[in-house]
């Protein structure tokens, strides 16, 4: 790989649920930032770039940049001494009023050509009281444009199926990366690791009784919880009525205690008793969500690109699963855009994939024809879509498997010509 990954620092402060970071900072007395000189880094740059082809450095920090002194060294020597591109992940907070906006012009001097955040969900509520990431949706939306505005490349990531989500949420989730328009939306499926808030909140409430042992290595494997369902509505009322604010991590006082009802369970405060209610989904109710959930991650790339995504999204979801085949996402996509975009437009996207693809356009292979649209918010998209005929993604016939080849094709696509631009070639025929 052209794209070397590198550390300048160990260490966050921040309290996210899912995250092995608390309970790390717990074990060795409170949270510390380690950090290397910047001398030592340039070193290790410099002897990479004389072994190894590179043409850009991943910072894999948690946050880049954290430490304001040794970003202005750094920034200063960068750019002479190494010169080579660098993609950084931060949190957005370090995005926040003016000596945001001077971190980010440092970002920008000293070569940052992209950087990766997470949001992890577009509910308010999720966001403060379940993942504790107490990030408004103001501060989302105004320090992704101030990245962009900067030329950056912008990764946002997030996490679908969480405890207390239904598919409202994670449709809001895709509407606001919609109305960011990052460069990727990458996107995953809830993994309740033990040891970890998130896991507890998912143990003490019900939601998940298992040991990790089915848990899948990636993150995109389906659901594993058994959800609630009213999403957050019913935990929303409670909160509230305990006035509690979002930095009082109230979840982690609270657990579900069923009463012989294996559908319903009481929720009890360890200090105020019983608090409320809440309804579990019955066994077909929860394998319909946690299928949504699986159609939303292997299209997020996609649907964040597309106009009015979350009708989009919407629709997708909705199609029964007897009717569920790439044809038919085609087709939900050809009427979703025939409306936003209208027919003239949809038929020069057509003609412009036929000519990346160097075909006629009654000449386009089957899955091409079948959902044409697809490929055309992509950059390069007639190479992706023969990337994705010549890696076989549409011959098993299993429109599961074949959005799962399909998926892992595009992520990678996205990485390579727009996030990091390692190959740089036409832009996605859908903003030309």
């Amino acid at each position: 790989s052209p794209i070397k990954s590198i550390f300048s620092s160990v260490g966050c402060p921040f309290t996210c649920t899912y995250c092995y970071a608390p309970t790390f900072n717990d074990m060795h007395g409170g949270f510390k930032l380690t950090m290397r000189s910047v001398d030592d880094v340039i070193a290790e740059a410099r002897a990479v770039c004389e072994r190894w082809p590179t043409r850009m450095f991943y910072f894999q920090d948690d946050i880049w940049g954290y430490d304001r002194k040794w970003l202005d060294d750094f920034a200063s020597r960068w750019p002479q001494e190494v010169d080579v591109p660098f993609h950084v992940q931060i949190r957005l907070e370090l995005t926040r009023h003016k000596v945001g906006d001077q971190r980010l012009d440092l970002f920008a001097e000293a070569g940052c050509s992209g950087i990766s955040l997470a949001i992890e969900s577009g509910n308010d509520f999720l966001r403060d009281h379940v993942l504790f990431r107490h990030m408004p949706g103001d501060l989302i939306e105004e320090g992704c444009k101030k990245i962009m505005d900067r030329g950056m490349t912008l990764r946002t990531e997030q996490i679908l199926a969480v405890p207390f989500s239904d598919r409202s949420t994670d449709l809001s989730t895709l509407g606001l990366n919609n109305r960011i328009n990052p460069t990727m939306m990458w996107t995953s499926i809830l993994a309740p690791y033990k040891g970890t808030d998130m896991g507890t909140i998912a143990h003490n409430f019900g939601l998940y009784e298992g040991e990790n042992d089915d848990l899948a290595e990636s993150f995109f494997d389906r659901s594993v919880l058994n959800h609630v369902a009213r999403g957050p509505r019913d935990m929303e009322a409670v909160v509230a009525k305990l006035g509690s604010g979002p930095r009082d991590r109230t979840l982690l006082a609270m657990k579900a205690v069923k009463n012989g009802d294996p559908g319903s369970a009481e929720i009890v405060h360890r200090e105020h008793g019983t608090v409320g209610k809440m309804e579990y989904l019955d066994q077909a109710a929860n394998a319909q969500y946690c299928q949504d959930t699986v159609r939303l991650q292997r299209l997020a790339n996609f649907l964040a690109k597309v106009p009015s995504a979350e009708a989009l999204g919407t629709a997708l979801v909705s199609v029964p699963e007897v009717d569920w085949s790439w044809e038919r996402i085609g087709k939900e996509t050809t009427s979703h855009l025939e409306k936003h975009v209208g027919m003239p437009r949809l038929e020069q996207w057509q003609h412009a994939l036929a000519e990346e693809m160097q075909l006629p356009l009654d000449a386009l292979p089957g899955p091409v024809a079948q959902n044409p649209f697809y490929f055309c918010f992509f950059s390069e998209g007639g190479k992706l879509a023969r990337k994705a005929l010549n890696e076989d993604a549409f011959v098993s016939g299993d429109v599961g498997k074949s959005l799962d080849a399909l998926g892992t094709i595009a992520r990678r696509h996205l990485f390579t010509h727009e996030l990091y631009k390692i190959e740089v070639g036409k832009s996605p025929i859908a903003v030309q």
